[in-house]
């Protein structure tokens, strides 16, 4: 990965892991910790999501421990993701155009259940990603530069050209070089294919498989309590350094901060103020500042509230008004003090790809006015402001941006979005402006979120096409100049459309309550938003 792989959903909502020894319902595990000289376990804890009758989905969320406890990827990454190690390849190749690569798989893999784990489930995976609905959008951008993905995905062909098995290896074969391939294999699940191909792709995300899947990782699940606990049990047909940790349990709760203050909770990671300001206060936990590249931004819906085309923000001067409208210097520093800083491209400011000439949008009220004038903007109608972030922050700086935005004209309503972020952001649609995070897989993430092709982005972008090009170079640029230019001109692109309203980027913290749990020195921690070595077998309890 070239430069920020500073790692991530998703243009998902992320599930809060928090690891610790809590009993948060009358249906949660009681701690059972190794006090009593039998077995150890280790115990998780998050806020519920759905019914809690299932593991989470890893191909929306496949953040967080839980998914690296449970499956596996054929390359492993490390936590500067940087490097890649063997998972389920043994080894692997490229050619030296970069458009052919070649995984060996471990010979004797299994799954949970004892059956075989071969290249064909590889195979198997790849193609039913490339025809799910509801996946992180980075998957299928990358697997259509396979030779014949394109035809595959678009039913026009049974099989993809570029894909081939030959007994434990599996062949990619690309259109053209795509920069971070390899580090792509370290963040895609393999799933069963056994289990998973009489589904429906475009239900996959909603399958009963996953509230009683089989696993490839160091756990299996053993029991799902609905809306209680999840247990993990560890799967005697993992081949490689069996965890000290006998099982995990997550335990879901309703405050992850009172179980970390009450050293009942371990391990948790947040961008969230107040969260923050109550855990630096805690004695017993660690700060640990983890280096990633997260965005806050709004997106627009130019398919309209209605899915007709006939969208309030349809053009730019708008959406550039309400850039103008908006006090981010304030916001930043009374809502999200300490956290965030203020951002008006793909390349945050401080880094030297950063567009110099970029447009900061200062906020100027009287030239939003001027704008909407222009535009002949129908004030008549109410702009619908979404959110999916449930923390107080995220509902000030909506309610500050809503009396903000009303203040140079333009009416609106904010609304929270109570089904998953991507069902709400992506096939409900019942918004003008909505408020997201990404934590990016690199820049070719953030601007490959304005492809034609994106899974997602493309029900809300009306087909536009202006990115494709640039894009596409991107991904197949390494040269640090030339990356460099490709990205001066998409910046500059992306402040011309404005179809993403730069906000802030955030920072990110790590506590650890040191004092329990006992993590070796050489633990290093990643982005969190994304799947890196936690060497998890090498944990154990003070």
């Amino acid at each position: 990965m070239k430069k920020i792989v500073k790692l991530a959903l998703t243009a998902a909502a992320v599930l809060i892991a928090v690891v610790g020894l809590v009993a948060c319902s009358s249906g949660s595990k009681k701690s059972d910790f190794s006090e009593s000289g039998k077995e150890k376990v280790f115990y998780l804890s998050g806020l519920l999501q759905g019914t809690g009758d299932r593991i989470p989905y890893v191909w929306q969320n496949g953040d967080g421990l839980v998914p690296y406890l449970l499956y596996r990827t054929l390359l492993m990454a490390d936590s500067k993701y940087e490097k890649s190690t063997p998972d389920l390849a043994k080894d692997w190749k490229k050619s030296d155009d970069e458009k052919t690569y070649e995984f060996t798989l471990k010979d004797g893999l299994k799954w949970s259940d004892g059956e075989a784990l071969t290249a064909s489930d590889v195979e198997f995976s790849v193609k039913l990603a490339l025809k799910a609905s509801v996946i992180n959008g980075i998957f299928p951008s990358t697997f259509t530069k396979i030779e014949g993905a394109k035809d595959f995905k678009d039913d026009k062909a049974d099989k993809i050209s570029g894909l081939t098995v030959d007994g434990n290896k599996v062949t990619f074969k690309l259109t053209a070089p795509v920069g971070d391939f390899e580090q792509m294999m370290t963040q895609f699940f393999i799933l069963p294919k056994h289990k998973l191909e009489s589904e429906n792709p475009l239900e996959l995300n909603n399958s009963s498989f996953w509230t009683a899947p089989v696993t490839s990782g160091m756990y299996k699940v053993k029991e799902i309590s609905a809306g209680n606990f999840l247990e993990y049990d560890k799967n005697e047909n993992y081949e490689n350094e069996k965890p000290k940790f006998d099982k995990v349990v997550f335990n879901y709760i309703s405050d992850p901060v009172l179980a970390l203050q009450d050293g009942k909770s371990y391990f948790y990671s947040t961008n969230k103020p107040q969260e923050i300001s109550q855990l630096d206060a805690v004695s017993t936990l660690t700060k640990k500042p983890i280096d990633i590249l997260f965005y806050r931004y709004f997106i627009a819906n130019l398919a309209g509230v209605e899915g007709n085309g006939d969208s309030l923000i349809a053009n730019p001067k708008v959406r550039e008004a309400i850039l103008y409208a908006i006090n981010r210097d304030e916001l930043a520093k009374s809502v999200f003090s300490g956290i965030a800083d203020v951002n008006n491209t793909g390349v945050p400011s401080s880094l030297e790809a950063h567009l110099k000439s970029a447009n900061k949008f200062e906020y100027n009220p009287e030239k939003a006015k001027q704008l909407l004038k222009e535009a002949k903007y129908d004030n008549s109608r109410n702009l619908i402001l979404a959110y999916y972030y449930k923390d107080q922050a995220s509902q000030d700086f909506m309610q500050a941006v809503s009396y903000q935005l009303n203040e140079v004209g333009i009416k609106n309503e904010v609304v929270q979005i109570t089904s998953d972020a991507t069902t709400g952001l992506f096939k409900t649609r019942k918004y003008d402006l909505a408020y997201k995070g990404l934590s990016s897989f690199g820049y070719e993430t953030w601007y490959g979120e304005y492809s034609s092709t994106n899974t997602n982005f493309k029900n809300i972008t009306n087909g536009e096409t202006s990115f494709d090009e640039l894009s596409k170079k991107l991904s197949e640029t390494s040269d640090v100049k030339e990356r460099n230019k490709i990205l001066a001109s998409l910046q500059k692109l992306e402040q011309e459309k404005l179809l993403k309203l730069n906000l802030f980027t955030f920072k990110n913290f790590l506590y650890l309550n040191t004092e329990k749990v006992l993590i070796p020195d050489d633990v290093q921690f990643g982005n969190p938003f994304y799947k890196f070595d936690y060497k998890f077998e090498k944990w154990d309890a003070k």
